[in-house]
C-alpha cells in the first residue's frame, strides 16, 4: 500500500526456525546482519537496500541489528523501544515483577519446542497443544507438513531439535539478581551485550525513533538512546506523552512515511492516497480503542525537484528532537490521540537551565535562588500494601481515551511530599531529573519511589507526570552521571547500607520529564514505597510497612530535585482538563503528613 515490501522473520530458536533461543544474544544479533544482506540481494528489492521498521520488540531489536553495521542497511525506524533490558526489568535496581516478568515468561514459553516425533507419531509437548506448546501454530504446521509428506518429513519438526537447549534466562530475570548482599546486580557480562544503549553508540545509518513518556511496557527511560546515538548519525526523534501505542500517533506517522521514502526508497515523498490515509489515520485509534484522533498531517516535500532537495528540506525542517505536548487535549476529543503544540531541539536533553529545587519544611519545594530554611526532617512509613499495585485495574485499557485509572493517593502516614508555590508563568521541563535525598533508616536497605505530579490548587486535583525508583543500596553512580542524569552501577560490589543514626545521600533517577506547568499549577514530589503509579509495572519490593525512613532537608543535608527548565516553548493558553492527557491519570489532591 505504501510502496514497501515487508519481510517477517522467525528468530533463532522460536517458531519453526532452527537453533537455540538467546534473548538478544550475539547469535540473534548477527542473524539480523545476515537477514538484512540476504534480503538486500533479492531481485525485487529496490536499490538493493533494506530498511527496518517495527514497534516494541521489533522496534528495539533494530538497534543491535543496526549496530552490527550491515553494509546494505539503509535506515531504521524503531518505535517504543527500551534503552536497556536492566532498566525495564529492574527500574532503580528493583525487580519489575509485573510487565517485565510476564513478558520474559512469554518469551521463554515461545521458545519451547512444540512437539516430538515418537514411534512415528507426532507427540505434542502439552496435553492442550493449542495453548501450551510455545507458539501453538507451530504444532499444527508440523502436523500439516507430516501429513503432506505421508509422515516422512517435517522441516519445522526437525528445527525443534535445539529449542530445548535455549539459553537459560534464569540469570537475567528474577528478584534474586538484585537481592541485597547476595545478588550480583547488573552483571555487565550479561547485560552490556543486550543493551540497546550500547548498540546505539555504533549506529551510523539514519534513525527515525519515537516513543511515549509514560510507556507502560518498555518504559519511559528510552530517551537515553538519543544521547547514545553518535552526533554524526542523522537522527529524528519524537517524544510524546502517552502509552506504548502512542509512538504511532498521526503526527508521528506522517514524518515516518517521509523518512522511509527519503532514506529507504530513495525517492521524493509521495502524497498519501485516500485508502492509505484512511488506514493510517485510523491505526492508532483502532489499536487504542479510542473514538477518534487527529487527521494525518499532509506529507511534505512532495513537490521537491529531486531527492537531494527533498532530503535537504527534510533535515532542515525536521529537528533532531521533536517534543509533542498535551497529547489527548486536542479538539478531536479528550484522551484521543492528538497533541496541541510541539517544540524542536537539536539535542537531548534540550539545552536549558539546570535548576536545583530544594526540599524544605512544611513540604515546600523552593525554586530559584530562594534561601533554604534551617534543617529539618520528614518521616514516612514504606508500605506498598496501602495502595493498588498498579494504577490500572485488570480490566482497564491503558491505551483507551479513558482507561478507568485506579491511581489512588498515598495515605498521609505512608508518604512525604514537597511542592512548589504556584508557577507565575508557563514553565517547561524537558529532560531526565534526579532527586538528591538525604535518608536515615534503621532498615539497612529500603526501596523508594519518587513521583512527579502537577497540582491544580483551584480544582483540588493533581495529574501524574512521571516517577523514579531506587533500591537504596545503589549509592555508587557511573562516571558518566551528571547532576540531571543519575546512572547507578547497580553492582553488588558497590552496594551501601543506610545508617540509623546519620543521614546518607541517595540519588533517585527520575524518568525523563516532558511537561509544561502552566501558571497557577504547582509541581509536587511524592515519596512512597514503590508501586501504584504505573499501569502494568509492579515491584518485588523489600518494603512491607515495617520500614520507616527519615528524609533530611536544609543545612548540609540539602535534599533537592534537579531539573532541566527549557525556554522558547510556546504552550497553548488553556490548561487541559485533568485526566485528558494520554498516559497521565488524575486524582483528588491529598496532602501528606509532612505538609501540615
Amino acid at each position: 500500500m505504501a510502496g514497501f515490501a515487508t519481510v517477517s522473520l522467525q528468530m533463532r530458536g522460536t517458531g519453526c526456525s532452527g537453533g537455540a533461543y538467546d534473548l538478544f544474544g550475539y547469535p540473534s544479533d548477527y542473524d539480523a546482519y545476515d537477514a538484512v544482506e540476504i534480503v538486500a540481494h533479492q531481485d525485487w528489492v529496490a536499490n538493493h537496500k533494506v530498511g527496518m521498521v517495527g514497534i516494541s520488540y521489533s522496534g528495539l531489536s533494530e538497534l543491535p541489528s543496526a549496530g552490527t553495521d550491515p553494509p546494505d542497511l539503509a535506515a531504521i525506524a524503531p518505535m517504543s523501544p527500551t534503552d536497556d533490558l536492566f532498566s525495564t526489568g529492574y527500574p532503580g535496581g528493583i525487580y519489575n515483577d509485573g510487565f517485565a516478568a510476564g513478558w520474559i515468561a512469554s518469551r521463554i514459553d515461545d521458545a519451547k519446542a512444540a512437539a516430538t516425533l515418537t514411534g512415528g507419531s507426532l507427540a505434542p509437548l502439552s496435553t492442550t497443544p493449542v495453548s501450551g506448546v510455545g507458539q501453538s501454530w507451530v504444532y499444527y504446521e508440523i502436523d500439516a507438513e507430516l501429513a503432506a509428506s505421508g509422515g516422512a518429513s517435517s522441516t519445522c519438526l526437525a528445527n525443534q531439535a535445539l529449542h530445548e537447549q535455549s539459553e537459560s534466562l534464569s540469570s537475567l530475570v528474577g528478584p534474586q539478581l538484585v537481592a541485597p548482599g547476595t545478588g550480583p546486580g547488573r552483571d555487565p557480562s550479561l547485560f552490556d551485550r543486550r543493551s540497546m544503549d550500547a548498540w546505539a553508540a555504533r549506529i551510523t545509518v539514519p534513525v527515525f525513533i519515537s516513543g511515549a513518556m509514560q510507556d507502560e511496557q518498555t518504559g519511559p527511560q528510552w530517551p537515553a538512546l538519543l544521547s547514545a546515538l553518535p552526533k554524526t548519525t542523522p537522527v529524528f526523534a519524537n517524544l510524546v506523552n502517552g502509552g506504548h501505542i502512542d509512538s504511532t500517533d498521526p503526527q508521528i506517522i506522517s514524518r515516518w512515511l517521509e523518512f522511509l521514502d527519503l532514506y529507504v526508497a530513495d525517492k521524493v515523498p509521495a502524497p498519501v492516497n485516500f485508502l492509505e490515509g484512511l488506514v493510517l489515520d485510523d491505526f492508532t485509534s483502532f489499536a487504542a480503542g479510542t473514538s477518534a484522533q487527529a487527521p494525518l498531517p499532509a506529507i511534505r516535500f512532495t513537490a521537491a525537484k529531486n531527492l537531494t532537495v527533498a532530503r535537504h528540506d527534510f533535515t532542515h525542517q525536521t529537528p533532531r528532537v521533536e517534543l509533542l505536548f498535551d497529547n489527548g487535549a486536542g479538539a478531536v476529543g479528550a484522551g484521543d490521540p492528538q497533541s496541541t503544540y510541539t517544540a524542536g531541539f537539536n539535542q537531548w536533553p534540550p539545552a536549558g537551565t539546570a535548576e536545583a529545587w530544594k526540599l524544605g519544611s512544611g513540604g515546600s519545594l523552593a525554586t530559584g535562588g530562594r534561601t533554604q530554611e534551617k534543617s529539618g526532617r520528614a518521616s514516612l512509613r514504606l508500605d506498598p500494601g496501602v495502595r493498588p499495585a498498579t494504577s490500572l485495574p485488570s480490566t482497564g485499557n491503558a491505551w483507551a481515551a479513558d482507561p478507568g485509572w485506579d491511581w489512588t493517593p498515598v495515605p498521609a502516614a505512608d508518604g512525604a511530599a514537597f511542592q512548589t508555590a504556584p508557577f507565575t508563568s508557563s514553565t517547561t521541563i524537558a529532560g531526565p531529573a534526579t532527586l538528591d535525598l538525604w535518608v536515615e533508616s534503621a532498615s539497612p536497605v529500603v526501596d523508594l519511589q519518587a513521583t512527579i505530579t502537577e497540582v491544580r490548587p483551584a480544582s483540588g486535583q493533581e495529574e501524574y507526570v512521571t516517577s523514579g525508583f531506587l533500591r537504596s543500596s545503589n549509592q555508587v553512580d557511573r562516571r558518566s552521571s551528571t547532576a540531571l542524569l543519575t546512572l547507578p552501577t547497580y553492582l553488588r560490589a558497590d552496594s551501601r547500607r543506610l545508617s540509623a543514626s546519620k543521614l546518607t545521600l541517595v540519588k533517585i533517577p527520575v524518568d525523563p520529564i516532558v511537561h509544561t506547568f502552566r501558571a497557577g499549577t504547582e509541581l509536587r514530589v511524592v515519596l512512597s514505597a514503590p508501586g501504584g503509579d504505573r499501569p502494568t509495572w509492579e515491584f518485588a519490593t523489600l518494603d512491607n510497612g515495617r520500614q520507616r525512613v527519615s528524609v533530611g532537608y536544609g543545612g548540609v543535608a540539602a535534599s533537592s530535585l534537579e531539573v532541566d527548565v527549557v525556554h522558547g516553548v510556546h504552550a497553548t493558553a488553556s490548561l487541559p482538563a485533568c485526566g485528558s492527557l494520554r498516559g497521565e491519570p488524575c486524582r483528588t489532591y491529598q496532602a501528606e503528613g509532612n505538609q501540615s
